[in-house]
């Protein structure tokens, strides 16, 4: 039973850090969760809520302090709830992400002690890397503005530079940010359920210095058209596009109805040679620096001779595979986007990939079907959302004899659980963390494991 009260003032020093960067400290061997707080630090805390297994709280006084804690270099950080980790130098960003993912492996693996983890593989300069923002708007006085979400509120703090932003994305947003005022578009006000201009959407790659610019809107008028005929002219700026969406309690801010009214209606990105063209509601990943190194990582792994062949679930627009296509002999990929199949087939075909091959639907349906023609791959790419592998595919996975699988996974929790299952049947060889989002507590892991 917790015994601790609203608003009780306790002392407590944190162990370890939580999934979402918070400190976790123990009184009376109750878990309580303590934003911003590090490891190794003693204090004072407010209790703030309760709960029957552990309670949360915030800091009244540290009095002990972290060597490890510096002043956050974001002048918006204790406001916005972009980043959890501004507070602690990056080193030990790395050794506290690899400590994320040590407490789930204890938590829910059986003999987890046993497996090889790496240190976690960080970036030289951990700023400037998101290739890609998507920001409410808001009129401040008569500029329009736009900013990120308050952690846990609906208050939406105004910033002029987020700096984990890159300069292109930046510089893009800024420019389209004073087309919008000098124009006097209609911005939308949720307190009144007023106004048209919803979101601003960017992408902006650096290796080919092109932007892509899409407006979310209730509706199109005449104010937002010549906006977007201004935005045009903005430099790199190749794509401009609007999309109306006027389901205001939509969790989705990009969806179907997108237009391209300026330029093309896609953005050109690079991974090392490799050329995707980009549609504003295509997935791609958000650091382009450290997706190279996760590839290397997945591609390391594998340990490819030249004869493999390698089925990549979970596929999304082929990235993976089509990286991979020039040091295996065959790769297919599977994804129940259908956006996202005719992405990579188009994708392979620009790039004169003859070796890669894509299809829509569910994974076991396409399992099933390879099977019946005599296909069993000899290397399989798991990369699933945060809910991690569905049972189904987990007993497919141990009952066909698959030389290896590679176990790509952005939740610590989940991946545990699932590679609990697999190791019934495989063999994990070692876990690789690697740093995609510095500055938050976000974890990427690539696993190998081999068949018993």
């Amino acid at each position: 039973m917790n015994e601790l009260k609203l608003n009780e003032i306790i002392f407590i020093t944190i162990k370890r850090m939580g999934i979402n960067g918070e400190g976790i400290g123990y009184y009376k061997r109750l878990a309580v969760f303590v934003e911003n707080a590090l490891v190794d630090e003693e204090v004072e805390v407010k209790i703030t809520n309760t709960y029957d297994k552990y309670a949360t709280a915030e800091i009244v006084k540290i009095k002990k302090i972290s060597p490890s804690r510096v002043k956050p270099r974001c002048p918006y950080y204790e406001k916005c709830g972009g980043c959890q980790l501004q507070h602690l130098e990056y080193e030990e960003q790395l050794n506290q992400k690899k400590n994320i993912l040590i407490y789930s492996l204890e938590r829910y693996l059986d003999g987890f002690n046993k497996i090889r983890i790496n240190d976690t593989i960080g970036m030289n300069e951990p700023y400037f890397y998101r290739n890609k923002t998507q920001l409410p708007v808001r009129h401040d006085g008569e500029k329009v503005v736009s900013g990120l979400y308050a952690k846990n509120t609906n208050k939406l703090v105004y910033i002029d530079e987020c700096i984990v932003e890159n300069k292109l994305v930046q510089n893009t947003l800024k420019n389209v940010l004073d087309v919008l005022t000098k124009t006097n578009v209609d911005i939308y006000n949720p307190r009144y359920k007023q106004g048209l201009l919803r979101y601003v959407v960017i992408r902006g790659f650096e290796e080919t210095s092109e932007a892509q610019v899409t407006l979310v809107t209730m509706e199109l008028d005449s104010k937002i058209s010549k906006a977007l005929k201004m935005i045009a002219k903005i430099e790199n700026v190749k794509s401009v596009n609007y999309c109306i969406n006027n389901d205001i309690k939509g969790i989705e801010i990009l969806n179907d109805k997108i237009v391209n009214t300026e330029g093309l209606c896609t953005v050109n990105g690079k991974l090392k040679d490799l050329s995707f063209d980009i549609l504003p509601n295509s997935f791609f990943q958000l650091n382009t620096k450290q997706t190279i190194v996760l590839y290397d990582e997945i591609k390391k792994a594998i340990n490819p001779k030249g004869d493999e062949k390698v089925l990549d679930c979970y596929c999304g627009i082929g990235s993976i595979g089509l990286f991979l296509a020039s040091s295996v002999k065959e790769i297919r990929g599977i994804d129940n986007n259908k956006g996202n199949i005719e992405n990579a087939k188009n994708f392979a075909e620009k790039n004169s990939i003859k070796n890669a091959q894509f299809y829509y639907g569910n994974i076991l349906p396409h399992l099933n079907a390879f099977s019946k023609n005599d296909y069993l791959p000899d290397v399989v790419i798991v990369d699933p959302p945060r809910k991690g592998l569905e049972l189904n595919f987990i007993n497919y996975l141990q009952k066909n004899r698959i030389k290896k699988i590679v176990y790509v996974s952005c939740n610590t929790s989940t991946l545990a659980k699932n590679l609990n299952h697999l190791q019934k049947d495989y063999i994990i060889r070692y876990i690789q963390p690697i740093d995609m989002f510095p500055q938050t507590s976000n974890v990427e892991c690539v696993v190998c494991l081999e068949r018993r």
